[in-house]
C-alpha cells in the first residue's frame, strides 16, 4: 500500500547519495506533508469505533471493533449478526494453541469481511479471582497458559490481515471501580505474573496494538504510565505498534502525550485535539513525539490496507466456519467427573477388538433435559465481548437433531406418532433471570406487515421517520446511534408487535433500557372486569418511567433497568404491545432498549415438572449455570453459587435419577456442593453459537471432551487465595504476590473442588518415563525434557502433558510458589499406543526478577520438574541442575 504524495523513485540521503526509499521513509514523507493540526486530528478517533481519514495522504479511516469473542462491528443489532466462537476462557480450556490459532483466523476473516481493521482483543488480564465478572474474557489464572493461548490468538487473528489488540495493559483484573482503582503491584509480581502474557504477545506474536486500561498502577494512570508504556513496552520489548487508550480512559493532555500513548479513543472530543496542538506550540510536547505516534499509526494503516485505493464494501456477517467453532467448543468442554463411565451415553470404541471387549452402551431411549440454561442457554458473556449471534444452536436443538428425537414437556405422555424414536423430556426446573427474558420470536408478529418479528421505528427530534422495518427480536442495542440516524440525534425509538401466548397463567411483561421508557400492552380485556389487568384504559396496561443512570455504562448493557408488570394470559390469546424509548442525555452513546415477556409458572410447579421428567427418563441431563446478567463487564460477581434455586434443582433430580449428568454453562467457576451426588459433571463454559451441536457431540461420544481447567474450581468461598477484589480507599492491594490461583492453593495447602489443569476425557493414561538433561545446564538456557505416555483406554484420545517447576528456594521462601506451570503440550494416541512428547522449558521458567538490578536473574541450584495430569496430580518428577 502506498501513501499519496510519495516520491516512488529515489530519496536523497544526508551524504548526498540517492537510494530507494525504505518502507518507513514513505510514511515519514507523508507525515512531513501534514500540518500539526492534521497530525493531531488523526491521533484521536473520528467517532466511537472509527479513526480519522486524511485524503491528503490517501489514508482511509480505519475501523475498530470489539472484541475478544467475535466481531461485533459498530452496532449490536439484528441487522448485522456475527459468528460466536467459544469465549476466551473456553479457548484456554483447550490448552491447544494450534486450535486457538485456527479459531482466531476465522474471527479475523470475519472481521476483514465486515470491514474491521483492528479487533479489540485478546484480553490478556488474568482471572485473578473467581469472583471476576469479566473473567470469561481471560485465558485463565496462570501467566504461562495465558501467554501460550494469547500468542496463538494474536497470530491467528493477524494472519487474516486484521490487527490484534492486547488489552487491558496492565493490572486491570477487576471490574469494581475499574475506572479509577489503583492496582498496587510489586515490580517482581508485575514482571513474573501480570506482564507475562503481554510480553509474549509483543515479542512472540508481533501484536499490532496494545490497549492501556482504565486503572492506575502504583499511583499512575495507565494512559500516563511512562515506565510501563515507554520504558518496558516500547523500550525493553521493542513494541513497534500503536498504544490506544481504553474508551474514555485518557483524561489528560500532557501526561498522556508524553508517556507513550499514541491514540485516544473515542472521538472526536477528548483531551488532545486543540489542547495538544497548543501544548506542542508552547514546547510542552515535542512535535517529534507527535510524528512518532503518527508513524506508528500509519504503519498500522499500511499493514491492514487502510491506505491507497478504495476498499471493498463491508459484508454483513456471519462468515466464520461453523465446523471450526463446533469442534473448538466440544474440545473446550472439561469432563470433571464421570462415575461408572456414564459418559459417553453412546459411541463405540475405536477398534473391532476394543468394541468386542468394551461394547458401546445402548443409546438411551429417554433423556430428561432439565435446567434454566436449557431454556435460556448462555452462549457468551456480557459487555463489550458480546456479539449479535446469527445462528445459535440451543442444547435442545443439538440433541434433537443428533438423536432424531421427539421433544415433549416434562413428564408428559409421548405422542403415538413418536414410534421408536428417542424422547427428550424438557423442563426448566427453576428461574434464574433478573431481567425479564425476551419473548419467543416465533410468537411475535410485525403488526404492519404480518411478518414474524418486531416492528422497529426510529424518529428524529422533529418527529420525522429515520428508520422503519422488521427486526427478529424485541431488543435494540446501539453503541453509536449516529450509525443509524443523523448526528442531530434520536428523538424516539418504538418497538411494536403482537404476541401470542403459549401458556395459560401469569406472565411478566417489562420494558427496559435507558432514558424515558413506556410500554403499552393492549389485551382486549376490560380492567374493570378482569382483576389480573392493570389500571388504565380498557384493555390496556401502561407502565414506564425514567431509568436511573448506572455508575458504569456496561450495567445498562448487561442488566438494564426495567419496569414490569404481571398479567394473566390464556394459551392462544394475542396481545399487542407498543414500547417507546427516548434516550436523551445518556453517556457514551449507548442506546439500550428491550421488551421482555415470559410465562411465570410457580417455582414449585417448575421443580415438580423437572422431577417428573427425570423420573421418567433413562438419564437426566441438567444444564445449569450463569443467567443473562451473572457475568459481565462492568461489575464482579457477588457470589460463586449458582444463581436461583439451581443447587436445589440438581439435588432433587439426582435423588430420583442416579444417572444424572450436570453440564455447567458458566464462564467462571461455580460452587458445586452436589458434586459427589451426581454421576458426571461437564464444564461447558460459554461455548458460543455451536453449544447444542458441541454438547451432543460430547455426550454421544462423537468428540472427546479433551479440555483441561484453566482455573481452579474452589470448594467454598472461604480461604481463597484472592477473594472479592474490592478497592479500599481507591487502592487494590495485590497482597497475594506471586501466589495467584493454584499457586495460592498449594502454598496454603487448600483442597480445591477440582484443581487447575484437571480434566478426564474418554480414555485413561499412564506416564511411562521422564527424561531430563544429564549434568548441569547453563544458566539462561532452555531445557528440553522428554515425556513418554501410554493410552490405556479403549478409545483414542488427547492428553495435555503439564510440566511444573519448583525453584531451589521455594521451600525457604514462602513468597514463591511451591510449583508453577513451566510448559505444556498436547499429545494424541490411539488405544494402547505410546507417545513421546518433547517439551521445551523456556529459560524464563528458571528466571526471577531482581528488583535491585532491574533485570532477570537465573539462580543456580537444583530445580524439580514434575509432569502429570494437573497441578495436583503429578505422576513423575526429576531434578535439573542449573548453573
Amino acid at each position: 500500500m502506498e501513501f499519496a504524495h510519495i516520491d516512488r523513485g529515489e530519496l536523497e540521503a544526508a551524504d548526498g547519495e540517492r537510494r530507494r526509499p525504505a518502507p518507513g521513509d514513505t510514511i515519514r514523507v507523508a507525515i512531513a506533508a501534514l500540518t500539526l493540526e492534521q497530525k493531531v486530528r488523526i491521533l484521536t478517533g473520528a467517532d466511537n469505533f472509527n479513526l480519522v481519514a486524511e485524503p491528503a495522504i490517501a489514508l482511509h479511516g480505519m475501523s475498530l471493533s470489539d472484541g475478544p469473542a467475535g466481531v461485533r462491528g459498530p452496532v449490536l443489532d439484528p441487522g448485522d449478526r456475527s459468528s460466536s466462537p467459544p469465549a476466551p476462557m473456553a479457548l484456554a480450556a483447550t490448552w491447544d494453541p494450534a486450535l486457538v490459532e485456527e479459531v482466531a483466523a476465522e474471527i479475523g476473516l470475519e472481521a476483514k469481511a465486515k470491514g474491521v481493521d483492528v479487533l479489540l482483543g485478546p484480553t490478556l488480564n488474568l482471572a485473578r479471582t473467581p469472583f471476576s465478572g469479566r473473567g470469561f474474557e481471560s485465558f485463565g489464572e496462570d501467566p504461562v497458559l495465558a501467554a501460550g493461548i494469547g500468542v496463538a490468538f494474536v497470530r491467528g487473528l493477524q494472519s487474516a490481515g486484521v490487527a490484534a489488540t492486547a488489552k487491558h495493559f496492565v493490572g486491570n483484573d477487576t471490574e469494581v471501580d475499574r475506572w479509577s482503582a489503583d492496582s498496587r503491584i510489586d515490580e517482581t509480581v508485575l514482571r513474573e505474573v501480570y506482564l507475562v502474557p503481554f510480553e509474549a504477545a509483543v515479542r512472540e506474536a508481533d501484536c499490532d496494538v496494545v490497549m492501556a486500561g482504565y486503572n492506575t498502577v502504583n499511583g499512575t494512570p495507565m494512559t500516563e504510565h511512562g515506565h510501563l508504556l515507554e520504558t518496558i513496552l516500547k523500550g525493553e520489548w521493542g513494541f513497534g505498534g500503536v498504544v490506544v487508550s481504553d474508551w474514555f480512559a485518557a483524561r489528560s493532555t500532557l501526561p498522556t502525550a508524553n508517556a507513550g500513548l499514541d491514540l485516544v479513543m473515542p472521538g472526536p472530543s477528548g483531551p488532545w485535539g486543540g489542547a495538544l496542538v497548543e501544548a506542542v506550540t508552547r514546547g510542552e510536547v515535542d512535535e517529534a513525539a507527535i510524528d512518532e505516534k503518527l508513524l506508528r499509526l500509519l504503519r498500522l494503516a499500511s499493514k491492514v490496507g487502510a491506505v491507497g485505493e478504495p476498499r471493498p464494501a463491508p459484508k454483513p456477517g456471519p462468515h466464520a466456519d461453523r465446523t471450526v467453532l463446533r469442534h473448538a467448543a466440544a474440545r473446550s468442554f472439561v469432563l470433571l467427573s464421570n462415575v461408572g463411565s456414564i459418559l459417553p451415553l453412546t459411541g463405540a470404541p475405536d477398534s473391532a477388538e476394543n468394541r468386542a471387549a468394551h461394547p458401546a452402551p445402548a443409546a438411551p431411549r429417554s433423556i430428561a433435559l432439565i435446567g434454566p440454561n436449557v431454556i435460556d442457554p448462555q452462549y457468551q458473556g456480557r459487555g463489550s465481548a458480546e456479539v449479535g449471534i446469527a445462528l445459535p444452536v440451543p442444547p435442545v436443538e443439538g440433541l434433537r437433531e443428533a438423536l432424531d428425537a421427539v421433544v415433549v414437556s416434562g413428564g408428559a405422555d409421548v405422542p403415538p406418532e413418536a414410534g421408536a424414536r428417542p424422547v427428550l423430556r424438557v423442563a426448566q426446573g427453576c428461574r434464574t433471570w433478573n431481567t425479564t427474558p425476551l419473548p419467543d420470536g416465533a410468537r411475535l408478529l410485525d403488526p404492519e406487515t404480518g411478518a414474524q418479528g418486531v416492528r422497529l421505528e426510529v424518529y428524529d427530534r422533529d418527529g420525522a421517520t429515520r428508520y422503519a422495518g422488521t427486526r427478529v427480536t424485541s431488543e435494540v442495542t446501539w453503541w453509536d446511534p449516529e450509525t443509524l440516524v443523523t448526528a442531530d440525534g434520536i428523538g424516539r425509538i418504538v418497538l411494536r408487535a403482537t404476541y401470542t401466548a403459549g401458556y395459560t397463567g401469569n406472565h411478566r411483561v417489562a420494558v427496559g433500557g435507558i432514558g424515558e421508557l413506556e410500554l403499552n400492552v393492549r389485551t382486549g380485556a376490560d380492567p374493570a372486569t378482569d382483576a389480573n389487568r392493570a389500571e388504565g384504559e380498557a384493555g390496556t396496561i401502561r407502565i414506564g418511567g425514567t431509568a436511573p443512570h448506572p455508575s458504569d455504562v456496561m450495567v445498562s448493557h448487561a442488566g438494564p433497568f426495567e419496569f414490569g408488570h404481571e398479567l394473566m394470559l390464556v394459551e392462544g390469546e394475542t396481545v399487542e404491545f407498543t414500547a417507546t424509548c427516548v434516550p436523551d442525555g445518556y453517556r457514551h452513546d449507548l442506546v439500550r432498549f428491550r421488551v421482555g415477556i415470559v410465562p411465570l409458572p410457580s417455582a414449585e410447579r417448575l421443580l415438580e415438572e423437572a422431577v417428573e421428567a427425570a423420573h421418567a427418563a433413562d438419564v437426566a441431563i441438567l444444564v445449569v449455570g450463569s443467567s443473562h446478567a451473572t457475568e459481565s463487564e462492568g461489575y464482579d460477581r457477588d457470589s460463586l453459587a449458582l444463581p436461583g434455586g439451581q443447587d436445589e434443582l440438581i439435588a432433587a433430580v439426582a435423588a430420583v435419577n442416579p444417572r444424572t449428568v450436570v453440564v455447567v454453562n458458566s464462564g467462571m467457576p461455580v460452587l458445586m456442593p452436589w458434586a459427589d451426588r451426581v454421576a458426571a459433571i461437564v464444564q461447558a463454559w460459554f461455548p458460543g453459537q455451536e453449544f447444542g451441536h458441541a454438547l451432543a457431540d460430547v455426550l454421544l461420544g462423537r468428540t472427546e471432551p479433551s479440555g483441561r481447567l484453566p482455573v481452579t474450581i474452589p470448594r467454598s468461598e472461604s480461604g481463597l487465595p484472592v477473594g472479592r477484589a474490592v478497592p479500599v480507599s481507591g487502592r487494590l492491594e495485590y497482597d497475594e504476590g506471586l501466589l495467584v490461583g493454584y499457586r495460592g492453593y498449594d502454598r496454603a495447602m487448600l483442597e480445591p473442588r477440582f484443581p487447575f489443569g484437571h480434566g478426564l476425557g474418554y480414555t485413561s493414561w499412564s506416564f511411562k518415563q521422564l527424561d531430563v538433561p544429564v549434568g548441569p545446564t547453563r544458566a539462561g538456557a532452555d531445557v528440553e525434557i522428554i515425556v513418554a505416555v501410554e493410552n490405556l483406554g479403549a478409545r483414542s484420545g488427547h492428553l495435555v502433558v503439564q510440566a511444573y517447576l519448583s525453584s531451589p528456594d521455594q521451600a525457604s521462601d514462602a513468597r514463591r510458589p511451591v510449583r508453577a506451570l513451566a510448559a505444556f503440550t498436547r499429545v494424541y494416541a490411539a488405544s494402547g499406543a505410546e507417545q513421546s512428547a518433547r517439551i521445551r522449558l523456556p529459560n524464563r521458567a528458571f528466571a526471577q526478577w531482581d528488583p535491585v538490578a532491574g533485570a532477570w536473574s537465573y539462580p543456580s541450584g537444583t530445580y524439580t520438574v514434575e509432569v502429570g495430569f494437573s497441578s495436583r496430580d503429578l505422576r513423575m518428577r526429576a531434578e535439573i541442575e542449573i548453573g
